[in-house]
């Protein structure tokens, strides 16, 4: 049988695991709320076409375009930290996996 530990890790499992779903579904629905508002709002911010456009036309002004080279290199580390984070959270799935599988492997063996 399961000790103590091994059922509440187990029932905290599943209780996340019941909301993931619901929660995954609304962070979807804001996100690309979000994409659509900066689309309609600022395209500067998400278009590329639109900047390209802009850039072609010489209508982008010149605040804009020191304000766009001033955020490059915050967006861009930004997005490595979204990346570390994604890969420190595949640790963590990798290291409850090797756990599912020692209780697993402990009742096969009862």
């Amino acid at each position: 049988m399961l000790n103590e530990q091994d059922n509440k890790f187990i029932t905290k499992r599943r209780r996340m695991i019941s909301f993931w779903n619901i929660f995954s579904a609304l962070m979807l629905v804001v996100l690309f709320l979000i994409i659509g508002v900066m689309f309609i709002e600022n395209p500067y911010l998400v278009n590329p076409l639109f900047v390209a456009d802009a850039l072609k036309e010489n209508s982008m002004s010149e605040s804009l375009m020191v304000f766009s080279a001033f955020m490059l290199p915050i967006v861009v580390l930004f997005l490595f930290v979204v990346v570390i984070v994604v890969i420190l959270i595949g640790f963590v799935v990798i290291s409850n996996e090797k756990r599912y599988i020692s209780i697993i492997e402990s009742l096969a063996m009862k």
